[in-house]
């Protein structure tokens, strides 16, 4: 036996032995109804690969042990008087084991109805031959015993049952809230994989154009000293642009590798305002997130837009102070698709807001040592707006009220055209 399988075995006996000891005696005998059946029930189904004679059989030892040595220490009776008290339950649990094992419970987790039936054999049978071997028709009325015993055996069957089916619904909840996680986790990733892409792209054609143009002056000038240095600087570009050559070409795999497909604006406008909150409980910030659709469309483009739209959206997180408010709209008008974020911060100063896509602009910097930020986010989404989804953003603001960026890109540049139609 596996030690990760022993060491189940032993969880399962260990706990379902301690609420053991919750239990009713209906007979005014040492016969008890315990809750320990439904635990076991419960740990069995959920512990699929955990073998079912030997753990129930275990059970039923330890369960054996441990009354008899309460009993005995309490000054009860003897070991022998305690051996023929408590005996029986090895046989309950002996069975119960059996009709486990034939009815194959485990496999009728998808069948309500044949669970809930499999499991009431399982406990009423074992226990009308434990009542059999205590006699306890002596006790009480036989048929009324046996009545007792179904009845108690159909409440536990409906607790294990009800139990079970709900434990299973938390937990396919909870992983279905840690596969959204995941999942928006990693589309955040590969938007700022591919916001990074699309500037070393531009980058990678400015350094070109640096050499192409140190090259021109290389061939017009005469000296011959000065020309070996142009040449030198000429030759560090093309190794630089080589370096991002490489960079490119591994983020390009990154992004190709992730599954392509289509997503609507509702969609990104969700994972936008769920990736923000995290950032707002981070900044013990209260901020009250607003989103209108007015016309959903789906689109391949929804790396660039989330990547526009978290962008902002952060920025306005970063800029409250105690609280605020941010608003997401969306809508199309003259075939061009609308979008505007904005929020009631305090706003930009008319001076700065010509300047605020301007690469270097930044009204932020660190109180711990003064550093200002580097002021790149907003020219990047310039740049992803204009050059990469054709379309245009403005600003305007009202200090100490709000401030809006209203960005419009053509209809048929960013929503998905399906030609199939």
């Amino acid at each position: 036996m596996h030690r990760q399988n022993f060491e189940k075995i032993v969880l399962v006996s260990v706990f379902t032995t301690f609420m053991g000891q919750i239990y009713l005696s209906p007979f005014g005998s040492t016969f008890r109804f315990t809750f320990a059946v439904v635990v076991l029930n419960l740990l069995l189904l959920t512990f699929q690969e955990v073998k079912i004679v030997p753990t129930i059989n275990t059970v039923g030892l330890m369960m054996f042990v441990v009354r008899s040595v309460v009993f005995i220490s309490s000054g009860m009776g003897t070991l022998p008087e305690a051996f023929m008290t408590y005996y029986p339950i090895l046989f309950f649990y002996a069975f119960y084991s059996l009709f486990f094992s034939l009815l194959d419970v485990k496999s009728l987790v998808k069948a309500p109805l044949a669970l809930f039936l499999a499991i009431w054999i399982c406990d009423s049978i074992p226990n009308i031959i434990e009542v059999v071997i205590r006699q306890e028709w002596k006790n009480a009325n036989f048929e009324e015993v046996i009545y007792t015993v179904i009845l108690i055996g159909l409440i536990r069957t409906f607790m294990t049952t009800v139990l079970y089916y709900i434990s299973r619904r938390i937990y396919a909840h909870t992983k279905e809230r840690e596969n959204h996680q995941v999942f928006v986790d990693r589309i955040l990733l590969l938007s700022n994989l591919k916001t990074e892409l699309f500037f070393l792209r531009k980058s990678k054609h400015d350094i070109e154009e640096a050499m192409r143009r140190s090259f021109i002056i290389y061939e017009k000038m005469e000296q011959s000293e000065l020309k070996a240095s142009i040449l030198a600087v000429t030759k560090d570009i093309h190794e630089i642009k080589k370096d991002y050559s490489r960079v490119i070409s591994g983020l390009e795999k990154s992004v190709k590798e992730s599954p392509i497909y289509q997503m609507s604006f509702k969609e990104i406008a969700e994972i936008v305002v769920e990736a923000n909150k995290k950032l707002a409980d981070a900044k013990q910030i209260k901020v009250y997130f607003q989103s209108s659709v007015g016309m959903d469309f789906k689109t391949e483009e929804y790396l660039a837009v989330i990547s526009i739209l978290n962008n902002i959206v952060t920025n306005a997180i970063e800029a409250f102070k105690i609280e605020g408010t941010v608003s997401i709209r969306e809508w199309v008008k003259e075939h061009q698709i609308i979008i505007e974020v904005s929020n009631d911060g305090d706003g930009i100063d008319k001076l700065d807001l010509p300047l605020i896509f301007e690469a270097g602009f930044s009204t932020k910097f660190n109180e711990n040592n003064g550093i200002m930020a580097s002021g790149i986010g907003l020219t990047h989404v310039k740049h992803l707006v204009e050059d990469f989804l054709e379309g245009e953003i403005v600003a305007d603001s009202l200090e100490g009220q709000l401030t809006r960026f209203t960005i419009t890109v053509p209809y048929d540049r960013l929503a998905f055209q399906n030609t199939n139609d």
